[in-house]
């Protein structure tokens, strides 16, 4: 064999996915969108800082945070998954080692009690981020964590827990970068198209037309995966996890995620065991 290349899903080259961060009431406005687009994302949330119940807010107010109550209804939805922002949202690289930790461990315990899941996905707050951080995560459990640093490119991450996004839904080359992802043909490495931002920016900016444009234009395409972060994050690992026989042939796949590659122009799925001719 010649060439050897990861395919998500059904053999495709390309997937997309989204990111909202801050337990927002216009979450569910999103998440609205997302079952009409049969769109998938991730909800980066923080626990400290729900609404209490019965919470109103004048009229006019876009930043709205869901209570407790708000957030079970939301949130568990098989669109969607649920990931830490840090339990109180803080400056993380300011605080020592021992902060760090205990701010991220208070929300995944917060999360994991309020949705019966594992959280093991995040996104840094206010996206301030060092090595030591991220260290920090992965003592935590946390094994994926999203950054703001737009690359405005479609790669999937060298390091998963300083995860670049390709752009943010304000950005101006969103619908040019959707556009060239969309035409992308014969892709040799996997692509992968990241959005992220907030919801109440959509009511701030009074253009949630903007998110409705993106949807309807990336949206229904047989050649594209639409995934959380999560899904996309254990779907690469299990490919990375295949053992392979010396000559190559014979392929074992340890995990319970099926797996697609295509080998010298053909796709192939490793449930179990493939073996080639």
């Amino acid at each position: 064999m010649n060439k050897r290349m990861m395919r998500f899903p059904g053999g495709k080259a390309k997937a997309v996915t989204l990111s909202y961060d801050d337990c927002i009431e216009e979450d569910q406005d999103l998440i609205h969108r997302m079952e009409k687009y049969k769109m998938k994302g991730t909800f980066n949330l923080i626990p400290g800082w729900f609404a209490k119940e019965g919470t109103t807010y004048p009229e006019g107010e876009t930043y709205r945070l869901v209570t407790t109550s708000q957030a079970k209804e939301m949130y568990i939805h098989p669109l969607v998954e649920v990931a830490n922002h840090g339990n109180e949202h803080k400056y993380m690289t300011s605080l020592t080692t021992a902060e760090m930790a205990e701010d991220t461990i208070l929300c995944r315990k917060a999360l994991e009690e309020l949705f019966e899941r594992n959280v093991r996905g995040m996104a840094y707050p206010y996206g301030w981020f060092n090595e030591e951080l991220a260290d920090v995560l992965r003592m935590c459990g946390i094994t994926y964590c999203r950054t703001v640093e737009n690359t405005r490119q479609f790669e999937l991450p060298e390091n998963w827990l300083m995860w670049n996004p390709t752009c943010h839904h304000d950005d101006e080359m969103l619908m040019d970068l959707t556009d060239e992802f969309i035409r992308m043909d014969s892709v040799e490495h996997p692509r992968l198209l990241y959005v992220w931002g907030h919801t109440f920016e959509f009511e701030r900016n009074h253009n949630w037309d903007r998110m409705d444009a993106f949807m309807e234009k990336i949206s229904g395409r047989e050649d594209i995966w639409y995934a959380t972060n999560g899904e996309i994050y254990d779907y690469v690992k299990a490919y990375e996890s295949l053992e392979f026989s010396a000559d190559g042939k014979r392929i074992y796949n340890p995990t319970k995620i099926p797996v697609w590659m295509e080998i010298d122009g053909t796709c192939y799925e490793v449930r179990d065991e493939l073996v080639l001719a």
